[in-house]
């Protein structure tokens, strides 16, 4: 936590207590100890306990692979966290770089291995250009940072829990704040420990062992391999011997069918989780009632010749007595439910994930067709064009992938034919030789940006008027008065071109039609913008399914939503009103009244962090991990909702988006400041 709320800290301490006896050997079963360490690792995380967190969710992998050993690191850590957070303290010590204990180097599933270290060799490549580019430091920081949190995500999706730790670490040292204010220090901070990370893929018991030296990088040995980067395995040709690296084909409908019925299963599960609690609870009604016949009988007292037959007494005795086994055994049974929608959750939850994880892809396969074309076209063009990309590591839907393709490849032809100059014509206009189009993808909440954009000679707009003129696309009063939006708007008209002459590649007035439509399908839109002599610009949204993400359950009012975990930066309890924290409802359009908790957004965006927005929330809940669906048109419209979740009993939750939730905070906390008295501000 980078502050210490007391009142959390206080809850943490007394969740940490109730689950340490779980966790001690004399008391200790496994279903029981998992629940337990599942339980501490969600707690942990919405107090803002990151390290607590991440160390139990690395015992708590161990422990479901059966090393008994688990237990007992995860009662001294947690012994630690009770101590540390009662004398004012974070949970964990700070060890960064020198390995906590209990983090051992694990053998991966060989599959997984080969394409997570193709993946981190990439990773690694970008990091050696940014740290020799000597572009704008701040630039090069951010670079740094995006590929350092990308290695963190795939090492924690694989397993690789050395890897994860350390570049969580490094992470931390390179938070935004410090990118913008210091960005020389982070680029240095990286270059340090590059050589370092490299070993961690290849051999990380022995990376493990020199940090655990606490000698800085330069003291490690480690070869300086930032030419070469890591060596990744070599992928092993697959064979019907080789069951470890045998590969199939499996249709994404099929995947689409398995998610479908594991959704089913799902629902099973908290209707298990539904039913254990009324188990649970009628068990406790049953001893409340046993309570009363015991308390009844004392108040009888013993059979006399005038008061209640003795027979009568036995009987209510054998019925105090029958209602206490029958209250245990349904207190037993309540216990077995729930043990079995544990075992549910988890193995739903981790099929779930990997369904999901093999119908993703990442932006860069897009980027890397979209290059091919734009190459083979500049060259059959006689035209020179250096291509650019940003955010190729960005995740989405393979079937979304696939259809982006044909749109964009459209809008990159484009480029090449209307904008990139002949090298002859750019040095002419004192432009380098060499055009340059850049490809860019960004997710804004639901959504995918992606732009293409090049530096030439953009629209001419007079131009554009005149042809809408002759075609009789518009009256000479409307071409007049109409905007430049508008004029480039009509682009997208069939048959309308800029050019005088038609071959292969332009002037048919076909291809933004086509690439219009083609996002149409798919519910999104294409935006143009031009800068006449400097470029233009095409800007692509399309929604995209969200997939399984972790959520943090948030209550406003009567309604419960899910909150995205990674746009959760920080939970703090709330003492006053705070006019700078508005109600999650005002900024939903609703009434508001006071929050209890505050709920600090983390919206990862690439250019410069603006400041720290908050919402008020009544109340917050677990986390959970679960299957994002995509919206309606009606609901989708209303820009706040990042998809659906549909829950064990037939209700529906919507996942709030950070995002759209953002700008509306911010105008309130704006409108607010405006009303007050020039003094106060």
């Amino acid at each position: 936590m980078t502050e210490s709320d007391p009142e959390l800290s206080r809850l943490l301490i007394q969740e940490l207590t109730i689950h340490l006896a779980a966790l001690e050997r004399d008391e200790r079963d496994g279903p029981r100890a998992l629940r337990a360490l599942h339980a501490l690792k969600g707690s942990a995380s919405v107090a803002g306990e990151r390290d607590l967190a991440a160390a139990l969710d690395r015992l708590s992998r161990r422990a479901r692979e059966g090393d008994d050993s688990a237990f007992d690191g995860a009662a001294e850590v947690v012994r630690v966290a009770i101590g540390r957070l009662s004398s004012g303290k974070g949970a964990c010590p700070t060890t960064w770089p020198v390995p906590p204990e209990g983090l051992v180097a694990r053998p991966l599933d060989p599959h997984a291995r080969v394409q997570y270290a193709a993946e981190v060799t990439d990773r690694l490549a970008g990091i050696d250009e940014a740290l020799g580019a000597g572009d704008d430091p701040v630039d090069a920081a951010r670079t740094l940072f995006r590929h350092v949190h990308t290695m963190k995500g795939a090492a924690s999706a694989v397993g690789d829990e050395p890897m994860a730790w350390f570049c969580h670490g490094l992470e931390e040292k390179l938070r935004p704040g410090g990118l913008i204010h210091a960005p020389r220090a982070a680029i240095h901070e990286v270059g340090r420990w590059r050589p370092l990370i490299g070993a961690l893929l290849d051999e990380p018991a022995t990376a493990l062992a020199m940090l655990a030296r606490s000698a800085p990088p330069s003291e490690l040995g480690l070869p300086d391999d930032r030419s070469h980067g890591p060596r990744p395995e070599p992928p092993v040709r697959a064979s019907a011997f080789d069951e470890a690296t045998a590969t199939i084909r499996v249709p994404a409908a099929d995947v689409d069918r398995l998610l479908d019925r594991l959704d089913v299963i799902d629902l099973a599960r908290e209707r298990i989780a539904s039913r254990s609690e009324r188990g649970r609870e009628s068990a406790d009604a049953v001893r409340k009632l046993r309570t009363s016949l015991v308390d009844a009988l004392r108040q009888i007292g013993a059979p006399r010749p005038w008061g209640p037959p003795a027979a009568a007494l036995q009987h209510v005795e054998g019925v105090a007595r029958a209602l206490e086994a029958f209250g245990d055994e349904l207190d037993a049974a309540s216990a077995r439910l729930r043990t079995t929608e544990q075992m549910l959750r988890d193995g739903v939850a981790e099929a779930k994930k990997q369904l999901s994880t093999m119908r993703q892809t990442s932006v860069g396969h897009i980027f890397a067709r979209l290059t091919t074309a734009i190459e083979s076209e500049a060259r059959r063009s006689g035209r020179a064009v250096i291509v650019r990309t940003r955010g190729a590591d960005e995740a989405i839907d393979r079937r979304i992938a696939e259809q982006l393709v044909e749109p964009c490849l459209q809008l990159v032809r484009n480029a090449v034919a209307h904008g990139i100059e002949p090298p002859q014509a750019r040095a002419a206009l004192g432009k380098v030789p060499s055009g340059t189009i850049a490809l860019v993808a960004r997710k804004i909440g639901n959504r995918l940006r992606l732009t293409i954009a090049d530096d030439g000679a953009g629209v001419d707009l007079v131009n554009v008027r005149a042809r809408a003129l002759a075609a009789s696309l518009v009256t000479p009063a409307i071409a007049e008065s109409t905007d430049d939006d508008t004029l480039l708007s009509l682009l997208f008209f069939p048959g309308f071109s800029t050019r005088e002459t038609t071959d292969l590649l332009a002037g048919r007035g076909i291809g933004l039609d086509i690439a219009r439509a083609g996002v149409q399908r798919m519910g999104g839109a294409i935006t143009l913008s031009s800068r006449a002599g400097e470029g233009f610009s095409a800007r692509v949204e399309v929604p995209i399914e969200s997939g399984f993400v972790s959520v943090l359950w948030i209550r406003a009012g009567h309604e419960e939503f899910a909150l995205p975990t990674a746009n959760a930066r920080r939970v703090r309890k709330m003492e006053t009103t705070d006019p700078a924290v508005p109600h999650i409802l005002a900024c939903l359009g609703g009434p508001s009244s006071a929050a209890r908790y505050a709920v600090e957004l983390d919206l990862q965006a690439d250019d410069a962090p603006e400041p720290a927005i908050q919402v008020g929330v009544d109340d917050v809940g677990r986390t959970d991990e679960l299957l994002i669906r995509p919206l309606g048109s009606l609901v989708a419209g209303l820009g706040l909702f990042a998809g659906a979740i549909v829950r064990g009993d037939g209700s529906l939750r919507l996942a709030i988006d950070a995002s759209a939730l953002a700008p509306r905070a911010r105008a309130l906390i704006s409108a607010h400041a405006t009303t007050l008295p020039a003094s106060a501000r």
